[in-house]
């Protein structure tokens, strides 16, 4: 098996085995192929305007493999994907996050905060976030934890979702693969990405294929298109942060660090506004720019579910009539 070749030196923490063992089962399910008695099969592929192909888990439910081509190099692509702060910029399905605590080695304690897709409730996550360099690329991967400091929301009505593996591989892409898709240029990756978990609570089997077939597709063209516009780099950015400061409470900073002595980072609790007190008089417009927002997530994402279900209605009712 291919050997991690660059990753941030720091002192140890309490999750290194776990790392290690998800980064390894990572592995694994990314390059389990269909065709070799792997458990994937394919849900949804398209080859515009970027090669975006869905596979689902023969056994588990919400269980899926991603494999995308985007234009820019690994580095570039990796440094959009694996930084979690940056994650609602391009993932539909994604309302906020947090960095928790920087372990150091790439590491990292995240919050997760997911929109609510209608009629199901909002979700959360809490992940122990592992980041290398290893010869294949660039590996992002992550696993549920839990932690005292982010606690279950269950009184807010959020569901606090369990993620087996979560995660991203940015590779080169092999000339086998961009003579077959017939990408043109040098700045060309190629992104796997594992999505495995427990959603908890009720999930109808429409927003799942829903997830599959259309959200997942959407926000990975939303990725390759921010990418197109983005100057590629041999040279993760993010990477060389972390080196910098192996021990960091917050990814997005990647401006270079000279003589400063690390400290312990603060616990950075999860939270999607600021806790400020709202004036009585902007109770009624806050009351109603929430209904609002509730409109538009009801417009956005069950529209496509309830004409899938009047149309399946009507063809049944008009197949039992030719029938009778």
């Amino acid at each position: 098996e291919p050997s991690v070749i660059q990753s941030p030196a720091s002192g140890t923490h309490a999750y290194l085995e776990k790392c290690a063992e998800i980064e390894r089962l990572f592995m694994k399910m990314a390059t389990n192929g269909t065709d070799d008695g792997g458990p994937w099969t394919v849900l949804t592929s398209l080859s515009k305007p970027y090669p975006i192909t869905v596979e689902g888990h023969a056994v588990k439910q919400f269980c899926f493999r991603i494999t995308f081509y985007a234009p820019a190099s690994p580095a570039t692509a990796f440094d959009l994907l694996a930084n979690v702060l940056r994650r609602p910029e391009w993932d539909e399905l994604t309302e906020s996050t947090e960095v928790v605590q920087g372990l150091g080695h790439g590491d990292s304690i995240n919050y997760v905060k997911m929109k609510a897709i209608w009629p199901t409730a909002a979700r959360d996550s809490l992940l122990i976030s592992h980041i290398v360099r290893r010869e294949e690329g660039f590996l992002n991967v992550g696993q549920s934890i839990e932690d005292s400091r982010v606690p279950e929301k269950q009184a807010e009505g959020i569901v606090r979702m369990e993620a087996a593996m979560a995660g991203q591989l940015v590779t080169k892409v092999p000339q086998d693969d961009m003579t077959r898709l017939g990408l043109e240029g040098e700045n060309w990756c190629k992104v796997v990405q594992i999505a495995d978990g427990d959603m908890k609570g009720w999930i109808p089997k429409s927003v799942i294929r829903f997830i599959a077939t259309q959200a997942f597709p959407k926000s990975l063209t939303k990725v390759c298109r921010q990418l197109a516009t983005t100057p590629s780099s041999n040279e993760s950015l993010l990477l060389r942060n972390l080196w910098a400061r192996p021990v960091s409470k917050r990814m997005q900073d990647l401006s270079p660090v000279a003589d400063e002595k690390p400290t312990a980072p603060k616990p950075v609790i999860a939270t999607s506004r600021a806790a400020t007190a709202t004036p009585v008089g902007a109770v009624v417009h806050v009351r109603r720019a929430r209904w609002m927002v509730w409109a538009r997530l009801i417009m956005r994402y069950a529209t496509p579910a309830i004409i899938a279900a009047l149309t399946s209605l009507l063809f049944n009712f008009l197949m039992k009539r030719r029938r009778g």
